[in-house]
């Protein structure tokens, strides 16, 4: 019944008297969003009606005066009775932008995240600081790709500073050996797993879009990745949310998004452990692990790396000034340990 309810009442506004413009509609959505209690309502209004218009959020303050036809009200309605439900923004119009890139995303795996960035940023650093040159990168927990896809392009990108851009110049997916030769004779791998088949589908569709050169596996962290494999860049966004903050985590996250990317156990680590268990016989020499974690973890993870004969342990803090990223290198387990 309260759904039948409130398609009426989105159905009525949108049926109501005189013409449904630009100005209208923003006005009119901002308000009912609100009343429902969804978060940011006029962020929220801008994004789907840009969606509907296939215009950016800029141009409709350039248009305020714009009517909608019938089927575009119909589509607006629509979203407006999910998003009114608290569905993530995200899902309603399929993307979302991770460091100046649009990813398709679905419910299939999380939504990427500011606080990623830093990650793929870190990454990045590191890669320059080395003076470039051939790398292998694995990208566990990969979801929507963003991590691996960032990467692939902008690793690209240092090699080979004189491209225009970060795009191949013909646009689409490249294969290994062009990328390669594309990036100054700079040998650049990617490997991307996932152990959701939706999730590896969405990856492979989001670098075939960007013009991203990786591979996308199918498989349960190591499970996805030869025994003699080795990389010289290990990076990981595991689920790291603890039983405790799962269930306190906002709806919008804890009804939409996959739990399985979320939770991580009593204390958020099961994964990272199993990830750390078996990194350090697939790190190269040299190599760096990159791995993104809760922002109470840093002890934790710091003790767990150590534990396992990492060294040069450190952290990079997020936008809130929070330990996000933790880093470190191989320097083996002591004698006997192994």
């Amino acid at each position: 019944m309260g759904e039948q309810r409130q398609s009426s009442e989105v159905g009525a506004a949108v049926r109501s008297d005189g013409p449904w413009t630009v100005r209208r509609l923003l006005a009119w959505m901002s308000t009912f969003l609100a009343e429902k209690g969804v978060e940011s309502p006029r962020h929220i209004a801008e994004i789907l009606l840009a969606h509907v218009l296939r215009v950016e959020r800029i141009k409709l303050y350039m248009e305020p005066d714009r009517e909608l036809d019938g089927v575009e009200l119909t589509e607006l309605r629509a979203l407006v009775m999910r998003a009114a439900k608290h569905e993530p923004v995200q899902f309603l119009v399929g993307r979302w932008t991770f460091l100046g890139r649009d990813f398709e995303v679905a419910p299939c795996t999380l939504i990427p995240r500011p606080c990623t960035e830093k990650l793929v940023e870190r990454a990045l650093e590191w890669y320059r600081s080395r003076g470039a040159g051939d790398v292998r990168v694995l990208d566990l927990c990969t979801g929507t790709g963003c991590i691996a896809v960032s990467l692939a392009l902008g690793l690209r990108a240092i090699a080979r500073p004189n491209w225009a851009g970060c795009r191949p110049i013909l646009g689409g997916a490249v294969d290994a050996t062009v990328q390669a030769a594309s990036a100054g004779d700079a040998m650049i791998t990617v490997i991307a797993t996932d152990v959701v088949p939706d999730a590896v589908e969405l990856a492979r569709s989001n670098a075939s879009r960007l013009g991203a050169s990786i591979e996308c596996r199918c498989g349960d962290l190591w499970a996805a990745v030869a025994p003699s494999e080795r990389f010289e860049l290990i990076t990981a966004n595991p689920p790291y949310v603890t039983d405790d903050e799962f269930g306190q985590l906002d709806r919008i996250v804890r009804e939409y998004e996959p739990a399985s990317a979320l939770r991580g156990g009593s204390d958020g680590l099961d994964c990272v452990r199993r990830i750390v268990a078996e990194a350090g016989d697939r790190i190269a020499p040299g190599g760096l692990l990159l791995l993104e974690i809760g922002w109470k973890q840093a002890d934790a993870v710091k003790s767990i790396l150590s534990a396992a004969g990492w060294s040069a342990i450190a952290a990079t803090r997020d936008d809130e000034g929070h330990d996000r990223v933790i880093e470190a290198t191989f320097a083996g387990a002591p004698a006997g340990d192994r």
